[in-house]
């Protein structure tokens, strides 16, 4: 008789360890698609900021899927860019879709690009050479445990 309710005790208690397993990976894969979905819209978010808010219809699509071999493959986005008008910042929505229906969205207020200027060249002056780098800090860590006692 002790064995049958030892066996049944077990059963209860591996079904908890179960349930709150799967309970557990359920809410780490729905942390990941967050996090992933956070990143997409700053991403988004940087691009109309760069491009600004006047010239980004122009230049990027506003509504499609992500490409292939993005991290972000699984999503749908669109953006709404409303102009603003002489001096007041347009108004920008992002909205992410997921595969699994999840949805996001984010809005903030980008004033447009002003002057005449063109922008910047953001390349280097000199090509960065990172193994070189690596390289050299790896050599003065092990010069300096070499010269301690």
């Amino acid at each position: 008789m002790d064995a049958i309710v030892a066996g049944i005790l077990l059963a209860i208690g591996m079904i908890a360890v179960l349930g709150v397993s799967g309970h557990a990976l359920t809410m780490q894969r729905r942390g990941e698609i967050d996090i992933r979905a956070a990143a997409a819209l700053d991403e988004l978010l940087s691009l109309v900021l760069t491009e600004g808010p006047v010239d980004f219809e122009d230049l990027h699509p506003t509504r499609g899927k992500f490409d292939a071999g993005s991290p972000y493959e699984d999503f749908e986005y669109e953006i709404d860019i409303a102009p603003g008008g002489a001096g007041v910042p347009a108004h920008v929505v992002v909205s992410l879709v997921h595969d699994s229906g999840r949805a996001y969205s984010i809005e903030t207020r980008i004033a447009e690009k002003r002057g005449d200027e063109p922008d910047p060249v953001r390349e280097p002056y000199e090509p960065l050479d990172r193994a070189a780098r690596w390289e050299e800090r790896r050599a003065a860590r092990e010069g300096a445990t070499e010269d301690a006692p």
